[in-house]
């Protein structure tokens, strides 16, 4: 499959991330572009296969509120964020304040095609430096690791995503 972009696009540009698409050109042979052949593979280096492509985005959550470094108020704190997974739509959302983990709520309807939104309301009591983590779980029955799987470009790093704030 060959993509063209609009005019903002420069001849002979390697293409990495087209965002205004214009045409779709179906080829009989895989396309052979920079970044397909040589940018977007795992490249491991205790595994015996030492290198595959990227096909698809890794299960993941985001915090998106608080931001890093906030400093928020003791008592009811409200956190959202965006989760996705490229093989199945997002199952579950857990948060974690300090202490256990707690199941956020899902925004909208699930979907593979799109980002899930979420949040979790909760009560932080004690006042100091905070770390919320979140993790996500698709329906396929991946769930968001600790820590990802080195790989030389740091490609799929989906590890259990960390925001430092500080409640006062």
């Amino acid at each position: 499959m060959v993509f063209r972009c609009d005019s903002s696009c420069q001849v002979g540009t390697r293409y990495a991330s087209v965002k205004w698409l214009t045409d779709i050109e179906l080829i009989e042979q895989p396309f052979v572009g920079h970044y397909q052949t040589e940018k977007y593979w795992y490249e491991w280096q205790r595994r015996s296969d030492a290198r595959e492509p990227v096909t698809r985005m890794r299960v993941r959550a985001l915090i998106t509120e608080p931001n890093q470094g906030s400093e928020i108020e003791r008592g009811d704190i409200t956190i959202r964020g965006v989760a996705w997974s490229g093989v199945a739509p997002i199952e579950r959302v857990e948060v974690n304040t300090g202490g256990v983990w707690h199941q956020a709520n899902l925004i909208g309807e699930p979907s593979r095609q799109a980002w899930q939104r979420w949040e979790l309301v909760t009560r932080i009591n004690a006042s100091g430096p905070a770390m919320l983590r979140a993790r996500a779980t698709d329906c396929a029955g991946r769930v968001q690791p600790e820590h990802a799987e080195w790989n030389r470009l740091g490609y799929g790093n989906n590890s259990i995503h960390e925001v430092a704030i500080r409640v006062v």
